[in-house]
């Protein structure tokens, strides 16, 4: 425990359901020198991690190595606070995901406005030690990158079509394609289930009230996991 106030995050809610968050670190900054030996032990008998940039980069570091050594899959969310990511740690992670403003800033400053320069600039980090990469790119869906080509996953409209919220909205993607791999799902269902998660979501008001059960993603997606 740290003697700090607990982390917060502010949403801005606009008009079309976009959002903006002030995110407080509080204790989330405060870890110790090594990673507690609990979680360690969770880390490794893990399905899959998923890390993200509200925490050190010391710490995000320490756990996917520790993961890797493990053999346990990292998914690493570029999205929170704005800051560099070594090649140590993107050679560290299985996964990296990240949206255009997010690869754009990763990659040094590449154009980032279209479908194709999107997965050019993803492409380059390939290079630098990523082994995938998952680019959200809002109404045009998302797109899985890795040495081995590409896979493309459109937006799925359900229900009023309405987008009420979209805070978690991106949290709700990665959480569904997460699970859906660590059950063993091929890519594409991966991709589809993800994408059915993430419609649902922005569909209601609220960051944890918007997250779906699983069996209205699988109705929505046509899927039988």
């Amino acid at each position: 425990k740290a003697d700090v106030p607990s982390g917060q995050a502010i949403i801005f809610l606009e008009k079309g359901g976009e959002n903006s968050i002030i995110i407080i670190g509080g204790a989330n900054n405060s870890w110790p020198a090594k990673l507690p030996v609990k979680l360690v032990t969770a880390i490794r008998s893990a399905a899959a991690v998923l890390l993200q940039q509200e925490i050190p980069d010391r710490i995000n570091l320490a756990v996917a190595k520790c993961a890797q050594d493990a053999k346990v899959p990292v998914m690493m969310d570029v999205g929170g606070e704005e800051r560099h990511l070594s090649d140590e740690l993107l050679s560290s992670v299985s996964l990296v995901s990240l949206n255009e403003t997010e690869l754009a800033r990763l990659t040094g400053g590449m154009e980032t406005d279209t479908k194709q320069q999107c997965i050019e600039a993803a492409k380059s980090l390939l290079s630098k030690g990523c082994r995938e990469l998952l680019v959200t790119l809002g109404k045009d869906g998302a797109i899985l990158i890795s040495s081995k080509g590409q896979i493309e996953q459109d937006v799925l409209e359900v229900g009023t079509k309405k987008i009420v919220d979209t805070t978690g909205a991106g949290d709700c993607f990665r959480g569904a394609f997460a699970v859906a791999r660590a059950e063993g799902k091929d890519d594409k269902t991966a991709l589809r289930f993800a994408a059915a998660a993430a419609s649902l979501c922005i569909q209601v008001k609220g960051a944890q009230p918007s997250m779906p059960t699983r069996e209205a993603i699988l109705d929505v997606a046509g899927l039988e996991l």
